[in-house]
């Protein structure tokens, strides 16, 4: 494969695969049983997640069922959540 600027690129397996793990986790929806085994917590506590705007959720039915989420922004709120080992103090 070759650029604009003439320089070759080569493209690995490895390469084909985080893109298509990246592209998955950009467009795959979760139900609520499987965000809240994924988080660690009860369906209740990700529709408060949701109600509360720290999570979006998708689907065409109001209240829980049916909802959906991306695992892309399940991922993204877990690292909005994380301690820093530094500033914890016990």
């Amino acid at each position: 494969m070759s650029g604009w600027d003439g320089v070759k690129e080569r493209i690995t397996r490895q390469d084909v695969s985080e893109y298509k793990r990246e592209i998955l986790e950009q467009t795959v929806l979760v139900a609520t049983p499987e965000a809240a085994s994924i988080l660690g917590c009860s369906e209740r506590t990700v529709l408060r997640l949701v109600r509360d705007g720290e999570v979006h959720a998708y689907g065409r039915h109001k209240g829980g069922k049916g909802l959906r989420l991306l695992a892309s922004e399940l991922r993204e709120y877990v690292q909005s959540i994380k301690i820093d080992k530094d500033a914890w103090r016990v």
